[in-house]
């Protein structure tokens, strides 16, 4: 199917769904104004003019009164969860005995009252029993005005939280969580189903089209140099220990290129009107992943060959070995210097590495003259090489393991940052040592900066979330007041 049959299919889906849906949350919107706006600015931080013109052009589901209470609670509010449920309820109690019911155990009918203490960063949220609403609404009305109230606008986050409020109290059903969920879960399905099935067809389309180039590519460099990698292979020596591993790979190489054959006439006959099926960019990414992984094979064994032998082409071969390990050995500075956040530097762990380092750079460039002078086999080249990015690997985890404990305030956060750091080990790259073993893995300077970088933003993360805080519902010195309502801090 053509991704222009699929638009037209999609998109008559959606406009009958979609429209009713609309239609229905639209005549139920909210149509009452306020009944009346009460501020209570013991704090004296709001402009109660610019307050009172915005609800009076707000609308509520059902006739409303609204409160708006300030209070300065002190230093003590800043660790009593309480403290704001506990003033406005004690306010009510002595002040405005209007905002309490009958039996004075709940907030009166019709009423809600929006609280905030800007020396405790407390928010809070109350409601008469016919204008209750759960807790996580709740959150939802208090989330609302903290992005003004964090930056000292007042006023504004408490307009903010009225509008959220009116919004959300006496919601008709199908303007509700539940209701909007049903009413527009419909539209939501069918339009994610219809823009997922033009999407999904269109982004296969161009991944496949994206495939095949990149597979004709590499196809056509792995028949170029398909004659070229049968004499390297030739000229492999097979007492070598990186020559005898590589001779297997070697044999691994033929038959996949037969493969390869095969995959690029199944690939030339798919038509292009198919390149949007699961099946077309399938096979077209298993054939430029084919061509690809042959690719760099044939430019390694052609690089054995070199180096094992040490002819003519060997320093270049013998650069594109260390290249990756030299660019890591000399990030060290720079991750430690600068990388790092300024409280886990100068860790007992990173002078050890700091120290391999520089011996190990220049060990790379003895390990040069070496090969030149004919006092090193290309073998024992490798083996030392190997044995540096297994060091460096080394080093880099323990100073993982010395972050994590610097980092972290607590076991979590400091497994946290562990297991950020160890996600990220290397696999493979096109050089003897990695081709020859699979199995192999090492961390990169780039690999531990992204799991150093990922963990500390998961930490922060944590720790925001737990200092903004949940919600604190009830109040500890309200006796048997049991009025609906919460708050939280910003």
């Amino acid at each position: 199917m053509s991704v222009r049959q699929r638009a037209l299919i999609g998109g008559l889906a959606s406009l009958g769904v979609v429209g009713a849906s609309v239609g229905l949350f639209v005549s139920q919107a909210p149509d009452h104004p306020g009944a009346e706006l009460q501020v209570e600015d013991t704090a004296a931080i709001l402009y109660a003019p610019e307050v009172e013109s915005a609800v009076a052009e707000m609308s509520f589901h059902e006739p409303t009164t609204v409160a708006v209470f300030t209070h300065r609670g002190g230093s003590e509010a800043l660790t009593d969860d309480y403290a704001l449920n506990n003033a406005t309820l004690e306010f009510a109690r002595t002040m405005r005995t209007d905002w309490l019911s009958d039996n004075e155990q709940q907030w009166a009918d019709d009423l809600f009252i929006l609280g905030v203490d800007p020396e405790g960063r407390l928010v809070g949220t109350y409601f008469g029993e016919n204008r209750a609403v759960n807790e996580d609404t709740q959150a939802d009305i208090q989330e609302a005005t903290k992005d003004d109230f964090r930056r000292g606008r007042w006023t504004e986050g408490s307009i903010a939280g009225i509008e959220a409020a009116a919004e959300r109290m006496n919601q008709p059903v199908a303007r509700s969580g539940g209701g909007i969920a049903a009413g527009t879960g419909l539209s939501v399905a069918t339009l994610a189903g219809s823009g997922a099935y033009l999407f999904v067809g269109t982004r296969r389309r161009n991944k496949s089209r994206a495939a095949r180039a990149a597979g004709d590519e590499a196809m056509a460099n792995v028949v170029r140099d398909y004659e070229d990698t049968q004499v390297h292979a030739n000229l492999i020596p097979e007492q070598s220990r990186y020559g005898g591993a590589m001779l297997g790979r070697y044999e691994e190489y033929t038959q996949s290129f037969r493969e390869l054959t095969e995959l690029g006439n199944q690939a030339r006959g798919i038509p292009e009107s198919r390149y949007d099926s699961t099946e077309a960019l399938k096979t077209l990414t298993t054939y430029q992943e084919a061509g690809e992984e042959l690719d760099q094979l044939d430019d390694v064994i052609a690089d054995s060959a070199a180096l094992l032998n040490l002819d003519r082409a060997w320093p270049q071969a013998w650069e594109r070995q260390v290249s990756s390990l030299r660019d890591d050995l000399e990030g060290v500075d720079s991750l430690l210097a600068s990388t790092l956040d300024e409280e886990v530097r100068g860790l007992d762990e990173a002078q050890p590495l700091r120290e391999f380092a520089s011996q190990a750079l220049a060990d790379l460039d003895q390990l040069r003259g070496g090969l030149e002078s004919g006092s090193t086999h290309p073998d024992d080249a490798l083996d030392a090489l190997r044995t540096m990015r297994d060091d460096l690997s080394g080093h880099l985890d323990t100073l993982a393991g010395a972050v994590a404990r610097a980092y972290g305030e607590d076991e979590s956060e400091r497994e946290t940052m562990r297991d950020a750091m160890r996600d990220g080990r290397v696999r493979s790259e096109p050089t003897i040592l990695s081709t020859t073993d699979h199995a192999w893995t090492w961390i990169t300077i780039n690999s531990f900066n992204t799991g150093y970088h990922s963990g500390t933003e998961q930490v922060q993360s944590a720790r925001s979330s737990a200092s903004s805080g949940g919600s604190t519902s009830g109040y500890s010195s309200g006796g048997s007041f049991s009025g609906a309502g919460s708050s939280s801090r910003f």
